[in-house]
Order: C-alpha cells, then sequence, then structure tokens
C-alpha cells in the first residue's frame, strides 16, 4: 500500500471536507440552542411585563387590605409556577442541545475510528512475518479502549438521566410547598 501524492491530497481534501461539514453541524446546533434561549428569554420578559401592569392595575383598584393581601398572597404561586416553567423550558433546550451535540461527537469519533482502524489494516497488511503476537497485541487493546470509552459513555448519559429526574422532582416539590404555603396564607388572611 503506497501513498501517491493523489492519494494524499485526495485523502486530505476529504479530511477538510468532513472537518467543514462538522463544524458547521456543531455551530448551527449552538445558533439554534442560542436563538431558543434568546426567544424564551423575550417571551418570558413579556409575560413579566404584562403580570406586572396587570397586578399593578388590581393593587390601584384595591380598597380593602385584606384583599390587598390576598392580592399578593395570590400572585405568588403563578410567580413560581412561571419561574419553573421558565427552567423547564431552558433544561429542555440544554437537554435536546446536548443530544444533539453529543450524536454530532460521537458520529465523528466513529469516523475518526473507522479511519484509524483502516490505516491500521493497511500497517497490519504489510507487517513483517512474525510480528503477528504485536498486531493482535495492538488490536486486543484497541477493542479493550473502544469497549471502555463506549461503558464510559453509557454510564454518563445514565447519571445525566438520573439528575435531570432528581432536579424535576425537587423541583415538583418546590412547587407543591409553596402551593401549600400560599393556601395556608390565605387561609389565615380569611381567619382574620
Amino acid at each position: 500500500m503506497s501513498a501517491t501524492p493523489e492519494k494524499i491530497v485526495a485523502a486530505s481534501k476529504a479530511n477538510v471536507e468532513a472537518g467543514l461539514k462538522s463544524a458547521s453541524a456543531f455551530v448551527t446546533t449552538v445558533f439554534t440552542a442560542a436563538e431558543r434561549v434568546a426567544t424564551l428569554n423575550l417571551a418570558t420578559a413579556r409575560t413579566a411585563f404584562d403580570d406586572s401592569v396587570a397586578f399593578s392595575k388590581a393593587i390601584m383598584a384595591t380598597k380593602d387590605p385584606k384583599a390587598l393581601a390576598a392580592l399578593s398572597i395570590g400572585a405568588v404561586t403563578p410567580s413560581v409556577e412561571k419561574s419553573v416553567a421558565y427552567g423547564r423550558s431552558l433544561s429542555a433546550i440544554s437537554a435536546d442541545t446536548q443530544e444533539e451535540l453529543t450524536k454530532l461527537v460521537e458520529a465523528e469519533t466513529s469516523v475518526l475510528g473507522q479511519n484509524f482502524d483502516t490505516a491500521l489494516e493497511g500497517l497490519f497488511k504489510n507487517a513483517p512475518a512474525g510480528s503477528e503476537s504485536a498486531v493482535a497485541a495492538v488490536k486486543a487493546a484497541l477493542a479493550n479502549a473502544n469497549s471502555a470509552y463506549e461503558g464510559a459513555s453509557k454510564a454518563a448519559k445514565q447519571v445525566a438521566a438520573a439528575a435531570q429526574a432528581s432536579v424535576e422532582k425537587a423541583t415538583a416539590t418546590a412547587v407543591q410547598n409553596v402551593e401549600k404555603g400560599a393556601k395556608a396564607a390565605a387561609s389565615a388572611l380569611k381567619v382574620a
């Protein structure tokens, strides 16, 4: 297997094109995530502004101190729920982006691994007689490294999924506690 200048140029061109394609996909994914976050932030800011205007009007229309206190207490739960929804939306954008970037990296790693394996096979074919045990050792080491990488990748995905589930559970508990507190405050206000 000899490397002619034409083969080297063709391989270099293919590598550059593949690199540009990968970089483009990576940047597109990041820009898409940034656009989604910007859209979410604008929508959240608009909603917060509208809510504050409506709340201000409601406060100005209130004449009774108990009604004012009830209005304030009643605003707590929706505010917390909106904050939680915002956090969930950010989390979803993050998870989607991470998943897409992981797919891109895994695809690139796979291609690089295949190219490396092909290059090694070419070297192994031209290996001198008597080097079969060294070739077998290199192949075994590569297989073990690939297996370790796959195991680590699977473990990382499981940890990320467990962390996400834990955050969602904690968020749901926090919302429930705020709702209970708001209800208790509203009940205390009615008694007073």
